[in-house]
């Protein structure tokens, strides 16, 4: 392939979200293509994101096809209201032109007018192929973290049971669910929960009304709080914290659409940093738990103390839990599987020109 110059729509302006620079950023650089955002330049293809105005007459220049990243599952709104809403907030924001209607819709429609979609999950592509034949699935790339292999890291004492989880506050109120199984384990042990996350947050279309991170844990885990440490989001915390772990964790609420049908990124990232990790039992992680032989999801809260139990007391299962993952990322998840699959998408988009 030639080097090619990118117009991007990105999710941030400085590309440098998680869902910028671990995916077209990271294909780009690794390619040598180059990544403009302003799409008046003279670029040889368009790549959109999910903060894109989708109304913009820039994306009907003859001869430059779009290609749509879309990364979470805005085409399985949460419910009608929070549909309009989102809709009615980017229309007032002036993150989108033309006529009010549910967020959702928008996609939709610019899903049936690009040359094709790539998302970031099989469960995602199902809902895209209503609208969109031509998709793509593609994971980010994680090579931004450490590999650590789990033989040298796995060595936790029963006794001193941390457990981590990471990620956006966005998902954060998942770990809510588990305040009673947590609370129970400590009927026999000590019991640390560490978050690797954004000390704030916003409430809509992440970037108006901030809110304390640590206030919400308060409120929402009140009984376990004063074992709750929140630590400020970055690969050096991520890294150092996953280094005194016992185990990941990943607990959904799984009546969100939008997180039910999210990747298995974290999934993924936990077994890369070389811990065992137990998930909600959502499409995605059910899939690659199968595929993994792994023993990740559990269906309730008698099945996430009796996993949380055995991880704390076995070292052993805990190392063959996390030996598995990594295998599974072997042969599953490499950059150059990655790359290759950007490469395929963008082929194929240039062959619409």
């Amino acid at each position: 392939m030639t080097k090619l110059k990118v117009g991007y729509s990105p999710l941030s302006k400085d590309l440098k979200s998680a869902g910028d620079r671990r995916r077209l950023v990271f294909w780009a650089k690794s390619r040598g293509h180059t990544v403009v955002t302003d799409l008046n330049d003279k670029i040889d293809i368009i790549v959109a994101s999910e903060n894109s105005d989708f109304n913009s007459p820039i994306f009907n220049q003859d001869k430059i096809p779009i290609i749509f990243d879309l990364v979470d599952a805005y085409l399985s709104p949460r419910n009608a209201i929070d549909d309009l809403a989102r809709g009615i907030a980017k229309k007032i924001s002036g993150q989108i032109s033309g006529d009010i209607k549910p967020f959702s819709h928008h996609v939709r429609d610019f899903c049936k007018n690009v040359n094709l979609v790539i998302c970031s999950s099989i469960e995602q592509e199902l809902e895209v192929k209503k609208f969109q034949q031509r998709t793509h699935v593609i994971l980010d790339s994680h090579d931004e973290m450490p590999l650590l292999i789990a033989e040298k890291n796995y060595n936790h004492s029963s006794r001193d049971f941390r457990i981590l989880w990471e990620g956006q506050p966005a998902t954060i109120r998942g770990v809510k669910n588990l305040v009673p199984v947590l609370f129970r384990l400590q009927e026999s042990s000590s019991v640390k929960l560490d978050l690797v996350t954004d000390e704030n947050y916003f409430l809509i279309l992440n970037k108006y009304f901030r809110r304390d991170t640590r206030k919400l844990l308060d409120s929402d885990l009140r009984e376990i709080a004063s074992e709750v440490s929140l630590i400020p989001w970055s690969i050096k915390n991520l890294v150092s914290k996953v280094k005194k772990a016992s185990i990941g964790i990943i607990p959904i609420d799984l009546t969100v659409p939008m997180h039910r049908l999210k990747p298995e990124n974290r999934l993924l990232i936990m077994w890369r940093l070389g811990i065992p990790c137990l998930t909600s039992p959502s499409p995605a992680y059910i899939r690659v738990s199968n595929e993994a032989g792994t023993e990740t999801v559990c269906k309730d809260p008698n099945e996430w103390f009796d996993r949380l139990s055995q991880l704390r007391l076995s070292s052993r299962f805990a190392l063959s839990e996390v030996c598995k993952g990594q295998q599974y990322l072997a042969e599953n998840h490499t950059s150059n599987i990655l790359l290759n699959k950007w490469d395929t998408a963008v082929d194929s988009a240039l062959g619409d020109r």
